[in-house]
């Protein structure tokens, strides 16, 4: 609650509801502690209020003419006529009768009697039981006022207790709104395989864990893809013969004849191609050796750096050699250009590191699509057979999304990456939360393993945004650009704005 005097200079701005009685409960004033010192004054101000009630002499004692003429005009005058009067008189000279009182208070006197020593009939808050179970409600005048005079000095007492407890809480309040909000800074992890293995902040262990899980994804599936593929299995696979040896499928050591998961799917998968190998292999050493049905070649190639390496597999009968002693390997990148590199098919079939060829020379532009022919031509002298046949293979060059790290302030986004290796235009694009409004995009062309740094600046504190990079072939605009996975990122939040109220209870924060 703000207080009133919050902006009255030379006033101290501490609302009494912000501070909490912490003395024992006052029964007769219905005071409980935890009650907030607006409560407490307000019951001592209205038990005062009744006491002051009680006390006012203007209106509510007259006095007979045997104790003085006139009325006094305060209590402490009436107490002084009264011993005044008792030291001349003695203790004659007062008549029997009921003096007017406040609607709390009746003071009587009873016959032979003489005030002050009068039984008063006190007021609720005063009344008490007695040892016996009675309960009293009447004390002598003298009694009376010295329990009123007590209660006041009581009342003053605490009243002086809780400005002190008032003042301390004061001094403590507004230490603690002039405490600066703590800012939360996260802790770092050492990764092992998503960034370098040194200390990182925790936003970008996970926005790099996040970009490669991806990946991961989009080269593996969902697990839904995954077990919709696990169940396309051949029906009735595990009681087919198997084409080498002797039972079913499910003789097999090792297969899965219920597929729960892809561990399944994968290694009866793997048994079954054993199984075809070995029939094909029983059948290429006992048919043919000598003629061209012998001849089984595949060819897969692979582009590392500029270096491209050709892998000829399969069966060549003894006794085939390549027709003029070499083929040729045709090289063409998705922009036309292409070179004819010749080839021994023989010597290279199923050799372990393959044919390189080295296009860092050459026309090839190797951030492109490369496509890899043959034409295999095997002759055999002493069977007078010449065997021809067409080889492709395609490699894909879609180039490595990096993954970029991030530093974030209350209004701007930093991130640096490290380009690959070729010729690439990286385009760092900044969307909102839902990633489907793009606000802001740097561009970077990259013609070898380069890092990075962009900003992307004039953002909303304490917001969340996505941010990606699209990786284009420098050498080919019409080819299409790779999309990589969203990294998601929030700026600083503004420091928290200053308090303006404090409940009634509050427990320390521990820092």
């Amino acid at each position: 609650m703000k207080p009133l005097n919050s902006n009255e200079s030379g006033c101290n701005p501490i609302s009494s509801n912000c501070v909490i009685w912490q003395g024992p409960d006052i029964k007769c004033i219905n005071l409980c502690k935890g009650d907030t010192i607006t409560d407490v004054v307000n019951k001592l101000a209205t038990e005062l209020c009744t006491i002051w009630e009680m006390l006012q002499i203007d209106g509510n004692y007259v006095l007979p003419d045997c104790i003085a003429s006139g009325n006094p005009v305060d209590f402490k005058e009436l107490i002084q006529l009264i011993l005044n009067k008792i030291c001349t008189t003695g203790t004659t000279g007062l008549t029997t009768g009921r003096v007017a009182t406040t609607t709390e208070t009746t003071i009587t006197t009873t016959s032979g009697t003489n005030c002050p020593d009068c039984t008063v009939e006190m007021a609720s808050c005063f009344t008490y039981v007695d040892g016996f179970g009675n309960t009293i409600t009447q004390a002598q005048l003298v009694d009376y006022v010295s329990s009123i005079a007590n209660r006041i000095c009581v009342i003053i007492t605490e009243i002086n207790n809780i400005q002190v407890v008032v003042n301390s809480n004061t001094a403590r309040i507004v230490a603690l709104e002039n405490t600066p909000a703590p800012i939360y800074t996260p802790p770092t992890v050492t990764p092992q395989c998503v960034l370098p293995s040194v200390p990182t902040q925790m936003e970008s262990v996970l926005n790099a864990l996040e970009g490669q899980f991806c990946q991961l994804r989009s080269a593996t599936g969902t697990p839904t893809q995954i077990i919709s593929s696990v169940a396309k299995q051949c029906a009735g696979l595990n009681t087919e013969e198997r084409l080498a040896g002797i039972g079913t499928m499910a003789t097999i050591p090792g297969w899965a004849t219920t597929l729960n998961n892809m561990s399944d799917a994968f290694g009866n998968m793997w048994l079954t191609i054993c199984d075809m190998r070995t029939a094909i292999r029983n059948i290429q050493l006992n048919c043919c050796p000598s003629g061209c049905d012998g001849i089984e070649l595949d060819m897969v190639a692979s582009l590392d750096g500029t270096t491209l390496r050709v892998y000829i597999t399969g069966t060549i009968p003894t006794g085939f050699v390549d027709c003029g002693g070499s083929n040729n390997i045709k090289v063409t990148d998705s922009a036309g250009n292409s070179i004819t590199v010749p080839i021994n098919v023989v010597a290279y079939l199923n050799f372990l590191t393959g044919f390189p060829i080295n296009l860092s020379l050459t026309t090839i532009n190797t951030a492109l699509d490369l496509t890899v022919e043959i034409e295999p031509c095997l002759t055999n002298s002493s069977t007078n057979a010449t065997c021809k046949s067409c080889l492709s293979y395609t490699v894909i060059n879609l180039g490595d999304c990096p993954v970029p790290t991030f530093f974030s302030l209350q209004e701007s986004i930093t991130f640096s990456f490290t380009s690959g290796a070729g010729s690439y235009t990286y385009t760092a694009q900044l969307y909102d939360a839902t990633g489907t409004i793009l606000l802001q995009s740097q561009t970077f062309i990259s013609t070898g393993a380069t890092s990075f740094t962009g900003t992307f600046s004039g953002l909303t504190a304490g917001t969340t945004y996505r941010i990606r990079i699209v990786v284009s072939p420098t050498a080919c605009p019409e080819c299409p650009p790779t999309e990589c996975p969203f990294f998601t990122q929030s700026t600083v939040p503004n420091p928290c704005p200053p308090v303006v109220g404090i409940a009634t209870s509050w427990s320390p924060i521990i820092l």
